[in-house]
């Protein structure tokens, strides 16, 4: 038997994470998958980029592990390529992963980024793409089948922000909404109206915005007009560096009544956003059920492999990496239609369940062809028609001290 990480990039990219496969039509025997990450390096989302590397690395070396255990010669290898923000240059470099082998990518960040590639390559090639975009958008479009999610749609986490907000501020409160104007943005913004309404909540104003241009302060300015009783802010970082420090020079703004979607979540907050934008916000990102054996022996990985510190979607990226190779494992190919005609089967309600703790036996079981259902470090995977998780945890924080502190989950359907 043989194994092996190759590990080829560094750093370089963030949002999408590409779970490459070589010497596709190998027998179960003799497979030979590389990891694709298709990540934000650079761009709006850059601050996602080495967690979510990390994560796929980790996934790496944890198949690894496990088809060496199980006596099964599989290698699996990560290659890298910078989505950069951009859905050309998205398209680009999962042109570039697919060259070298891709047979499942992980990513990209943002649903144009997404929908640009599964238009331009994924879908042709039957080649399955996991998104970390969250918007409802990527489901107005045909996919194939090849679209899976281990991240909710913004439908679900609408009633994350909404259970946050009762919990912290109250129900029947008033709300201003600001957000960016794209996909992710104006979907969720509209989510979030019509569910916090149904609740007898109240909108007070509704503000979008350019996240090209060049002032904020006009839109701050109408954001804290009414003096509502919480903020709903749905930004990147990179713009929300520019949009906070305007709020800030309202002189009217208080960042305790902030609420922020998970575009907003990290471990640490980069020191280009002021710290009165953001000290004392709470905000939702998808969670993973804590006190479970999985969770902690996932922490306790992630811990020795040193480098970037633990952030929101991390496990997502990684559980997205395990399916690509269960999947590829069960079919006995790297095939990327064969893959993805095999995810369902690795995530069966009622077969036999793994986790990351007997992943030897998960490969051993795959290798016969029969159903399994690998249970993530996120949870349990039950995809609706569509390819998005039929439910999800979500973690709900605070920034104290600069730093991110989870202070409950909540969970939505």
């Amino acid at each position: 038997m043989s194994w092996r990480i190759e590990r080829l990039g560094g750093w370089a990219a963030v949002s999408a994470i590409a779970f490459v496969v070589s010497g596709h039509g190998a027998s179960a025997e003799s497979l030979d998958l590389k990891i694709g990450a298709l990540l934000e390096a650079s761009g709006p989302l850059s601050e996602i980029g080495p967690p979510a590397e990390k994560a796929t690395n980790l996934a790496a070396e944890v198949a690894n592990k496990a088809a060496k255990d199980a006596g099964a010669t599989i290698k699996v290898g990560v290659v890298t390529a910078d989505a950069q923000g951009d859905p050309q240059a998205a398209l680009s470099a999962a042109r570039t992963l697919v060259d070298k082998g891709a047979s499942c990518i992980l990513g990209p960040g943002t649903t144009p980024e997404s929908i640009s590639v599964l238009n331009g390559i994924t879908m042709q090639r039957k080649i399955t793409l996991w998104p970390l975009a969250s918007s409802t958008r990527l489901r107005t479009v045909k996919d194939d089948g090849t679209i899976y999610r281990t991240v909710a749609a913004d439908d679900l986490q609408s009633k994350a922000l909404v259970q946050a907000i009762e919990n912290h501020v109250g129900k029947g409160k008033s709300v201003a909404i600001v957000f960016r104007n794209e996909p992710y943005g104006d979907a969720l913004s509209k989510s979030f109206t019509t569910d916090w309404k149904a609740t007898g909540g109240t909108i007070t104003t509704t503000v979008s915005f350019d996240p090209q241009q060049q002032s904020f302060d006009s839109e701050a300015g109408q954001v804290v007009a009414d003096n509502p009783d919480a903020y709903v802010v749905i930004d990147y970082p990179e713009t929300y560096a520019k949009f906070g420090a305007a709020l800030v020079r309202t002189g009217k703004f208080d960042a305790k009544k902030v609420f922020v979607a998970d575009a907003l979540s990290f471990a640490n907050v980069p020191e280009n956003i002021p710290a009165e934008a953001l000290e004392g916000a709470y905000g939702v990102a998808g969670g993973s059920p804590t006190g479970t054996e999985t969770y902690k022996l996932f922490n306790k990985l992630w811990d020795e492999a040193g480098g970037v510190a633990n952030a929101s979607y991390t496990a997502n990226t990684f559980d997205a990496g395990i399916l690509c190779f269960l999947a590829a494992v069960q079919a006995g190919s790297t095939e990327p239609g064969a893959i993805r005609d095999k995810i369902r089967s690795v995530t069966q309600d009622g077969a036999p369940q793994f986790t990351i703790a007997n992943l030897s036996e998960a490969v051993k079981a795959a290798e016969t062809g029969k159903p399994i259902d690998y249970v993530g470090v996120s949870g349990l995977f039950r995809f609706k028609d569509n390819g998005d998780p039929s439910t999800s945890l979500y973690d709900v924080f605070q920034y104290k001290g600069g730093k991110q502190v989870k202070v409950e989950q909540v969970n939505v359907k």
